[in-house]
């Protein structure tokens, strides 16, 4: 009838086998787009998502076999361009899902669940006394 749906792609073969990056550590998001062009992704069926990298290695997935590539990895709007929303909106409406990366401060590292607001910290002051 329908075509199949795609099986969902593994976000863990990407933090533990995209040699450009830094896996949890961070890292630009344009080297994981680099990954899908010159090499490739597999399914999470085959490279489940554990929430961690320790204990993990690129190797535990050598015989995933290649499920998706991208024919063009691209900043939106070049280099250090701050996309608006509908920007983002448009570039998914036109060519699908985007990676994209984020900074957060140190409350980052204690969030646990739900929305996270992140509120400006203001200025420390430097006593000279």
């Amino acid at each position: 009838m329908g075509e199949k749906a795609a099986e969902p792609l593994s976000p863990q073969f990407v933090l533990m086998c995209n040699y450009m990056a830094e896996g949890c550590e961070g890292g630009l998001a344009i080297f994981d787009g680099y990954l899908a062009e010159y090499g490739h992704l597999t399914t999470e069926k085959c490279a489940p998502y554990l929430a961690n990298t320790k204990g993990d290695s690129c190797s535990n997935y050598a015989k995933c076999p290649a499920y998706a590539k991208i024919s063009k990895s691209y900043y939106l709007r070049g280099y250090n361009f701050n996309p608006t929303v509908a920007d983002i909106q448009k570039e998914i409406l036109l060519n699908g899902p985007l990676v994209t990366e984020f900074g957060a401060n140190d409350d980052f590292s204690f969030y646990e669940k739900g929305v996270m607001v992140q509120n400006e910290k203001p200025p420390e002051v430097q006593s000279n006394a």
